[in-house]
């Protein structure tokens, strides 16, 4: 059985480790609270932890104020808790405060039971900084424990995703895999590309941290990888219309299916090349490419010739699959653009 243990894990014990660290070296009671805050605290940027504790001091005023209502007028029976935790997760998804849910339910709970002696500043004081403890922990371990590289993090997510989808569109042509196990694929590849998007979001919160190192390079990169998901987009169309049409195309007289095979053929390696050049491993001859581009784009232009009188039928199967590669061409096009345009800027800094 294969049993990783990644850095959040890490993170999040040592969150825990020291906030209990601290809670036994103030002497204070429930400890176990301020571990969980912690765990529950532990995000997947610093960025986002941040953020987070800005959301924390909004609910926790919120959780601290409906606490106090419902011990004054409820008092602290279960169902009074209950009620309150209700309210209290309504008001916050009213507020879009969805992440620290848990947190404030975690702070109301805390408050409202074990207070036999009635609700004093102390006591109020006392719980609050449990919760305090633990997302502060969470927070400066996040911020200098194995501070995640993001973007090549993403960079690999999206590096798996084209080599799958790579291999997909050198095999789907000749129909030479079973359609349980395209399905199979095309599910990972979905899931894949889903990954890479999620992540994007989480690397683009980065934009405004103030820790980043080189931030014109920051910038360029985050432009490039958010066309790189297009263009895994793209590349998932046309996977999908070469699935539903591959069998029909092949049906129809003329040249339309070796022109359609051809292309996917020629925009593959071009797709390939860029990310190669992204990673500095080829240096493309800038006039070869041109020529290449222009070989496609006769291709393409050809295709469309042949499907001129076509009758609607072929138009039907030929088309999404025709159509689907242009805009992956063009997006391809945009995508190499911002990469030279990377690699320029980086020789004059």
């Amino acid at each position: 059985m294969e049993f990783n243990i990644g850095p959040r894990m890490v993170k999040t014990g040592l969150a825990v480790a020291l906030t209990l660290l601290i809670t036994g070296m103030l002497g204070l009671d429930l400890e176990i609270v301020a571990a969980i805050a912690a765990v529950l605290a532990m995000q997947p940027s610093v960025m986002r932890s941040y953020n987070y504790i800005k959301e924390v001091v909004i609910t926790n005023g919120v959780g601290l104020l409906l606490a106090m209502l419902g011990i004054f007028l409820l008092g602290s029976h279960p169902l009074s808790v209950g009620m309150i935790v209700i309210i209290s997760i309504a008001i916050s998804i009213k507020l879009g405060l969805y992440k620290t849910v848990s947190l404030t339910v975690l702070t109301i709970i805390t408050l409202m039971l074990g207070n036999d002696d009635g609700l004093s500043l102390i006591y109020v004081i006392n719980r609050l900084s449990l919760v305090t403890i633990g997302v502060l922990s969470a927070f400066i371990i996040n911020m200098t424990v194995f501070p995640p590289d993001h973007q090549k993090n993403l960079f690999n997510m999206i590096k798996k995703a084209s080599d799958k989808m790579n291999f997909l569109l050198r095999v789907l042509p000749n129909e030479t895999m079973s359609i349980p196990q395209m399905k199979q694929e095309d599910r990972e590849v979905e899931k894949l590309i889903n990954e890479a998007h999620d992540y994007y979001e989480i690397i683009s919160d980065e934009r405004s941290r103030i820790f980043i190192k080189n931030r014109r390079s920051f910038y360029r990169n985050i432009i490039i990888y958010k066309h790189m998901i297009r263009v895994l987009s793209k590349k998932q169309t046309l996977i999908r219309q070469l699935e539903k049409n591959i069998k029909e195309m092949d049906a129809i007289p003329g040249d339309k299916s070796r022109l359609i095979k051809k292309l996917v053929k020629e925009i593959n390696s071009y797709s390939e090349n860029i990310l190669l050049v992204y990673e500095k491993k080829i240096i493309l001859n800038m006039d070869l490419q041109k020529e290449t581009k222009a070989a496609m784009q006769v291709t393409i232009n050809t295709l469309i010739e042949e499907l001129q009188g076509a009758e609607l039928y072929k138009w039907n199967f030929v088309f999404p699959v025709a159509n689907s590669i242009i805009e992956l061409f063009f997006e391809l096009d945009k995508l190499e653009r911002f990469v030279q345009i990377r690699e320029l800027k980086e020789k004059k800094d």
